[in-house]
């Protein structure tokens, strides 16, 4: 059955899911329902080919997703706005040019960006990864004048920023200090023997790894932790995540870090048209931010807002139970685990970095 008449569906945020869900509608549309997408920035940027970009074996153009190529196809209308506000009462979202747009079915694909204000001068005096678009044009800014920045901390040693600090100290070389400050140990929730081949691997690269040293306070040109403090010249925040802050403002129930609730099949606890995939969502069981499940969730996410549309019934969303990881260790070498099992060498790096390799980029 077609979807009922001028069935406005919006989709807010450009992650992984919601690109694959413009995929399948550019595919197979649905009379009827009119597609808008909201987001700032009209390339979105493929997480995990991050680090091949700054260690300089990817182009710009071939690690970002061209939403407004998507949207065109899909019949979509692209809307380069954020969104400051959503009212779930009168199913509309505020965005920050004035305008209003109203909704019948809405769905959040909006991501996690990193917590500056859990810290002290960190919003003033750090980088975050998120924004990729903010991050890439600081990471521009230290290619262009290397010698004005010989001292880099990353703060926050998961997967995001131990492949971070891998590609820069291939990138910048021996002239650049390389520090990775941890709260805890070096990636958390992985099998002690990934921990210890990246560990190895960060050490012979010249990265100076400092672990249980959580970070208190950020200055102009100063890291402080464990009671001492560390001179920088710049630093990248990799660690602590938040939703933004009109998610939680809805009055729509969220976690404590502002993330949507939501059921097995991707809808919000408190409202019937409003879903959310990728980072932006808590399950009953939480599950690690990671973009594997963003593109599983895709599918489930497209088939539930066209039941949302027509009246039909959503299926349930089962997270893969198990899946196999590969860090990015520079100089084409990559770090591989799944559950407790792990192994690394240039075999699994060419898995990672080859022009076939899987995730999202090759669904679309």
């Amino acid at each position: 059955m077609a979807a009922t008449a001028h069935h406005d569906l919006v989709l807010v945020g450009g992650g992984h899911s919601h690109a694959l869900v413009l995929r399948r509608l550019s595919m197979r549309p649905v009379p009827g329902l009119r597609l808008t997408l909201i987001s700032p920035d009209s390339l979105t940027a493929y997480s995990g080919m991050l680090p091949g970009m700054l260690a300089g074996r990817y182009q710009r153009q071939e690690t970002h997703i061209d939403l407004s190529r998507l949207s065109r196809a899909a019949g979509a209308r692209w809307l380069p706005q954020r969104v400051l506000d959503l009212d779930p009462t009168q199913r509309r979202v505020q965005l920050d040019n004035g305008d209003q747009v109203e909704y019948d079915t809405l769905s959040l694909d909006v991501g996690a960006t990193p917590d500056l204000d859990s810290v002290p001068g960190a919003r003033a005096h750090a980088v975050p990864v998120k924004p990729v678009a903010t991050f890439e044009q600081r990471w521009r800014d230290l290619l262009a004048d290397p010698a004005a920045t010989r001292r880099v901390a990353v703060v926050g040693a998961g997967a995001g920023g131990t492949e971070l600090a891998a590609a820069l100290a291939q990138r910048l070389g021996a002239t650049t200090r390389i520090g990775l400050i941890s709260a805890g140990e070096l990636l958390p929730g992985y099998p002690a023997r990934a921990r210890s081949l990246m560990r190895t691997r960060l050490r012979d690269a010249g990265v100076h790894i400092v672990e249980h040293a959580p970070v208190q306070r950020v200055s102009e040109g100063q890291l402080h932790y464990n009671g001492r403090s560390q001179a920088v010249d710049l630093v990248f925040w990799c660690t602590g995540t938040r939703a933004p802050a009109w998610l939680a403002a809805s009055g729509l129930p969220c976690d404590e870090r502002g993330f949507l609730r939501v059921d097995t099949t991707l809808t919000s606890l408190g409202s019937p048209h409003v879903h959310a995939a990728g980072d932006c969502a808590s399950f009953p069981s939480p599950l690690p931010k990671a973009g594997v499940y963003a593109v599983r969730q895709a599918p489930v996410l497209a088939d539930n807002l066209l039941a949302a549309a027509r009246g039909g019934r959503k299926r349930p969303y089962r997270p893969q139970r198990r899946f196999l990881s590969l860090l990015s260790a520079g100089a084409g070498d990559a770090v591989a685990s799944q559950a407790a099992l792990a192994g690394a060498g240039r075999p699994l790096g060419l898995a990672l970095e080859g022009p076939h390799r899987p995730g999202l980029h090759e669904a679309l």
